[in-house]
Parts: structure tokens; sequence; C-alpha cells
């Protein structure tokens, strides 16, 4: 017997091929009304040719749509470059135009007529949508088009084809609209899962991103005792570093801090997302808080180059997907503690959940050549691991733990990455940059840093030197787990002596 989840999936499946033919359907009666409509003005006018151009701005072309003519020395081409047609120059115009050949227009430019050219007069009817010149219908005639009954035929083809464009596209805009909210009842679903927290913050992101067309989205979270950028969804254009530290009287400090959604316009590079140090913040962001019982735990950032995505609807798309991921982290972690960073661990350091996932999306992104940093990935430990187990109480190793994620922290050193737990004393690391060298930099500071005692929270010195094995992040690389192989393997040669 047939399930109500299975007989559900039928119903939305069915409904969505019906209403795809239905769409079908309205765009093929929708072409023969035009071409009607074409052949009745060409023939009630009594002009030789006329056909109807859309005017594709955003791939600079004319469109041919149909044409009627009498004429056997016309060839109409279906797709002219901008700067290939005479209707250039006019294809921002608002209200008929009026030409004759020879004194208003080269006979040159009429590329569709071979041999001779048997018209002289030329009449161009605009159609305006949302201010916009979308389409021109072009007369052409041997006499005069525009004498008053002729004035009249095409007014009311004007008339005409404004109704009928206008009703196709309210369809066009109600079929899509419909499939619009179908797919993201489809995308809600994807969070709908018992899986880790880690996971579910990654499924959040990505299914986020789906929705976006020119940015990216980014969550803002808690970790090596701070606040920094933590993940960015896979093929997210223009994201702050990964690591990148968040600062007061940005988007995202602001959302935290009120605990409600923010949104902006981004003017001459402002307001900032995260920090003073992003480059290129331009178009609008949304930021979304992540909250357990009004505790802040995270911060979702949507951003995109063109303000115009953000439509109400589509703010409420952003805001529902992670009411709907902190719901689902919450019903999966009943024991979860909600005061303390929930992508930690207890010494501050991010969980093997999410900085698998960070890397994994890393690698996609990096797959998709719409990145500008280099990224490196790594293991680090303390080479006198053993002497200090045996020199320190349990209590003070604890201390020394939670201290050395906090000494280790890329930030601290004016780079962006995080430090993520791994085993007892070694430590994952990702670096993010636009310099070459930050993680040798990195390493190289730590270690200057190291030539000092270090004094532990709880008041203790304790002296040691660190290993280092890392690898560059690039796109041969399949997931995260053969990219914490090569680590392994590069601090195994570093644990035997090998230079880093």
């Amino acid at each position: 017997m047939e399930s109500y989840a299975e007989a559900r999936q039928r119903d939305r499946s069915n409904a969505e091929i019906m209403g795809q033919k239905r769409q079908e359907k309205s765009l093929r009666e929708f072409k023969q009304v035009l071409n009607d409509l074409i052949f009745l003005l060409r023939n009630s006018s009594g002009v030789e040719t006329c056909y109807l151009y859309w005017v594709n701005r955003s791939r600079e072309q004319f469109v041919l749509e149909t044409k009627a003519t009498v004429l056997s020395n016309v060839m109409f081409q279906d797709r002219v470059s901008f700067y290939d047609h005479f209707l250039n120059q006019y294809k921002d115009i608002a209200d008929p135009v009026s030409l004759r050949l020879g004194e208003h227009i080269d006979p040159n430019e009429l590329l569709h007529y071979y041999n001779q050219i048997p018209i002289r007069h030329i009449t161009l009817l605009p159609f305006i949508n949302n201010g916009e010149t979308v389409a021109i219908t072009v007369m052409e005639s041997s006499e005069d088009t525009l004498d008053e009954e002729k004035s009249e035929i095409v007014y009311s083809y004007s008339d005409a084809l404004r109704n009928v464009l206008n009703t196709y596209l309210e369809i066009s805009d109600l079929y899509e609209s419909q499939e619009e909210w179908v797919d993201y009842e489809k995308s809600l679903e994807q969070l709908d899962i018992r899986s880790h927290r880690g996971e579910l913050v990654y499924q959040m992101v990505s299914e986020m991103q789906k929705y976006v067309q020119t940015g990216g989205v980014s969550f803002v979270g808690q970790g090596m005792q701070g606040w920094n950028n933590l993940l960015n969804a896979a093929g997210a254009r223009g994201a702050p570093p990964v690591g990148m530290p968040l600062k007061e009287g940005t988007m995202a400090y602001e959302a935290l801090q009120k605990g409600q959604p923010e949104f902006a316009i981004h003017f001459n590079d402002n307001p900032k997302r995260i920090s003073p140090r992003e480059q290129n913040t331009e178009g609008a962001t949304l930021a979304v808080p992540l909250k357990f019982h009004d505790h802040r735990q995270g911060v979702v950032l949507v951003y995109d180059k063109n303000p115009l995505l953000f439509k109400e609807s589509t703010k409420h798309k952003f805001i529902n997907f992670v009411r709907q991921a902190q719901l689902k982290i919450l019903a999966n972690n009943p024991k979860l503690d909600k005061t303390a960073p929930f992508l930690n661990n207890q010494y501050h350091a991010l969980l093997p959940d999410i900085w698998e996932r960070v890397v994994d999306c890393e690698l996609e992104t990096i797959a998709g050549h719409s990145t500008q940093y280099h990224t490196w990935f790594g293991l680090v430990t303390m080479e006198n691991l053993p002497a200090l187990r045996t020199q320190l109480r349990i209590e003070d190793l604890e201390h020394m733990q939670k201290d050395l994620v906090s000494l280790f922290n890329p930030v601290r050193y004016g780079k962006s990455g995080f430090i993520g737990s791994h085993s007892d004393y070694v430590y994952t690391f990702l670096i993010q940059s636009r310099a070459e060298d930050a993680a040798k930099e990195w390493i190289q500071l730590l270690e200057q840093r190291l030539q000092e005692p270090v004094e532990l929270t709880n008041g203790v010195q304790i002296e040691t030197s660190i290993k280092v094995g890392f690898t560059k992040l690039n796109a041969d690389q399949e997931d995260s787990y053969q990219v914490l192989s090569q680590a392994k393997s590069a601090l195994s040669e570093a644990m035997k002596g090998s230079s880093v």
C-alpha cells in the first residue's frame, strides 16, 4: 500500500509535470498569436514587410520572434548583435519612429535584403515593459506608412500586442512562482535530517547558496574564544576569507547584538559585513542571527552583487532556512548546552564535523575556479609532548590544551584561519589568504613566539616548540579525508626531523 509520503511525492511530481505542460502550451499559443498579429498588421496596413525583434540586453542581441513579407529577396537572421543591426540606435525608443531610406538611414544598413531594396519608408513600434523597451515591431513599405487610416491599424496592433504580452508575462510569472515555492519546499526538506550540528550548518548554507546569483552565503560563529567567519558555501563569490574575525560596527555584529535580521545595500563599500579588512563589499547583504532560545550562536550572511535579488519573499526564505536549521539542531541535540559554542570542543577548537565541511566546500570552490584565495590545511603539535605530559598535572594539561588553541589561533598573527580538534594535543589548522606565503609566515611567527616560555592561564609556565605538516588545497584533491591524509604524511615527516 502506498504511504502518505509516497502519495504526497507522487502528487507533487504530477503537479510539476502538469504545470510545465501548461506553461509549454501557453508559450506555443503565445507565439502563434504573435505570428498572427504580425501577419494581420502587414495584410491590413498594406506594407511589404513586418517583423518583430526582442531586445535581449543581457546578450546584446536582437532576437527574431516572427515575420511576414510579400517580398522574395528578404532573409532574416534569428539573432543579430546590437552592433550589426540598424535597430541598435533605436533600441531605447519609447514612441513610434518613422524613417525614410537615404535620409534617416543608410540603405546599406538593411542587411536582411539582397539585390535591390524596394522599400522607402520604415516605421518602428516599441513595446515597453517596466519602463524598458523589450521588443520592436518594424514595418517596411515602398509608400509612407502612417496615414490616418493606417495609424488606426497601428494603434490597434499596439494595444493588442500589449494585452497579449502582459497576459503572457502574468501567466509566466504565476507558473514560475508556483515552481519556485515547490523548489523551496524541497530545499527545506534537506534540513529535515538527523545529523551532526556541523553537517546541518553545512546543509543550510548549501541550500541557501542555490538562491544566490552573483554572491554567496557564509556562517559566522564562535571558535578559539572569539567570533570568526567559519564556513563559506561551496561556490560562494566574493566571500570573506575563512577565519576572518568579527569586528564591532559590522552587519554581522549588529545582527548578533540585536538578535534580529539586518539588511543593507552597500554604498561605497559600506557597511561592512564582518570586518573593515574586507575587500569589495558591494551589492547588498542580509544578516540573519542563529539563536538557541535567544542565545546567539551565529550569524548567516547572504550577499549578492545584485540588490534586487532581495525581494521580501526571498528574505523570508533565507530567514526561514536559518529558523529551520536552528530548530533541527535543537531537536537532534536535546541535551545541548545552549549557552556554549555549539561547534567547539571543550578547548574551543572547531569540531571535526565542521572543519571537514569547510575543507570540502573550499575544494569545491577551487574546482569551480571561483576563489580569490590561497588555502592551506595542516596539523600542528608540540615537539616535546611526552616530556610535558610527564611534568604537568592533569588539570595543568587541561589548561594547556585550551591555552594552546588560543596561542595557535592564526588571527593572533594577522592571518585568517582557524584551529580545529583532531586528537589529544594534535590540532588541525586552516589558513586562507591572498598572500602566497601566509601559511609559512604564520609558522614562523608562531615559532618566534615559542622561543620564550608560555605562561598558562593558571600561572604555570611551559617551554615548547612545534612540529607542523601541511598541504595546499588544489583542484586535484577529492575531499577532506584525502587532504587530512596528506597533512598526516607531512606531519610524520616533520616529526622525523624533516623541514616543514
